[in-house]
């Protein structure tokens, strides 16, 4: 079939060089050339070598006059010029499907680095989970609950992309919202603090995913902490949007209200690095009942 194909198209440049026999008489196997080129990428080195050699007994036979010197040279210049075109194009293939198997091949090392990094994350809370149980300092046992969020953060970035098609993006949307719901669990305890997010639909490579889900993580944590004393109940609206160049993480609570002075606490020194890192800006802002902080960010698309 191949073969038939191949013949095919040479028979195609045949006619149209019959056709054109009056503008490309100085030109013998011209339009030969195309075809031998798309019978070398369509099928493989043999196809291109069958059209060099029925393009070159085309031309010789209809085209090339009499049996002299100067009428050879173009033949084998031609001959020369088809195996060329054929071995090089067969090489090239070669190339690709190389290129392929090594992409086929990278991508199953990084499906599997990916699981095992997500199943070490996964250890490391449990052996935080089972220091902090057996701990007795209510000040140790605060630390590891931090630092179990933390971990978990950078755990639930693995997870999104397992199920993302891009294996370097992530879609903030469900992922702030799945991190907002596991807060939820992890602090609410017996009061009744209830989370509402609103995030667009934006994508970020996921080393930036991983920093604004710990500056969210951060934030909602602090509003848990000191936003709500003596287990009253209030309200946490977390807002992520898009603006301009810039990424604008909002987190605003019903409670005591912004403090006089921001403690320089392990988490509000985490959120100013990422924030830096991330070419941002931290904002206080008292409500009439409660506290907001915006995080400005820059969007690298």
């Amino acid at each position: 079939m191949r073969y038939t194909l191949t013949l095919g198209l040479v028979g195609i440049a045949f006619i149209a060089r019959v056709m054109l026999d009056d503008h490309l008489r100085s030109y013998p196997v011209l339009l030969f050339i195309p075809a031998i080129f798309l019978s070398s990428v369509l099928f493989d080195w043999g196809s291109g070598l069958a059209a060099t050699a029925a393009g070159a007994a085309l031309a010789f036979v209809y085209f090339i006059p009499g049996p002299s010197l100067s009428a050879a040279i173009p033949l084998v210049l031609f001959v020369l010029t088809g195996i060329c075109i054929a071995a090089i194009t067969e090489l090239l293939r070669h190339t690709l499907r190389k290129l392929s198997e090594a992409k086929l091949y990278s991508d199953v090392l990084l499906q599997e680095l990916a699981h095992r990094t997500r199943n070490d994350l996964a250890t490391i809370i449990s052996i935080l989970r089972l220091q902090a149980r057996s701990a007795t300092d209510p000040a140790v046992q605060t630390a590891i609950a931090s630092a179990v969020s933390r971990v978990d953060v950078v755990a639930k970035v693995h997870d999104r992309l397992r199920d993302t098609a891009d294996s370097s993006r992530i879609d903030l949307a469900p992922y702030i919202e799945a991190l907002c719901g596991s807060l939820a669990d992890f602090n609410r305890g017996v009061r009744t603090i209830s989370i509402s997010v609103r995030c667009e639909n934006i994508e970020v490579r996921s080393s930036q995913a991983a920093s604004i889900g710990l500056i969210v993580n951060e934030l909602v944590t602090n509003c848990f902490k000191y936003a709500f004393p003596e287990g009253r109940s209030g309200t946490v609206e977390i807002g992520v949007r898009a603006k301009d160049d810039r990424i604008l993480v909002t987190v605003q609570d019903d409670g005591v209200g912004c403090p006089a002075e921001v403690k320089s606490g392990l988490g509000t020194r985490l959120i100013s690095l990422l924030a830096s890192q991330m070419k941002g800006t931290v904002t206080r802002r008292s409500l009439p009942r409660g506290c907001e902080v915006q995080v400005s960010l820059a969007h690298d698309a």
